[in-house]
């Protein structure tokens, strides 16, 4: 014979199974709400994106003369303060 305890329990158990799902299927069909920031980049940002992109690949691949990075190194150069102008 089953109790009345029994088939209380297992309502309970089922309904926290039924609770358990139902989030798990909001979660996987709204990803959206999960986070309460969302970005959108507009096409001209994602162009100049690119853009940039693609020249600092053209710049990394330019050489640079032995002599250049030999000044670039030691710090030589024009005398003044690195921005033209004299001190």
């Amino acid at each position: 014979m089953v109790t009345t305890h029994q088939i209380r329990n297992v309502l309970r158990v089922y309904g926290n199974q039924l609770k358990r799902r139902n989030t798990l299927v909001q979660e996987t069909l709204e990803p959206d709400r999960m986070y309460k920031d969302r970005v959108d980049i507009s096409a001209e940002a994602r162009h100049r994106q690119a853009l940039n992109k693609m020249s600092q690949r053209v710049i990394s691949q330019i050489p640079v003369p032995s002599d250049h990075v030999q000044v670039m190194e030691t710090g030589g150069g024009a005398p003044g303060n690195g921005r033209g102008e004299a001190d």
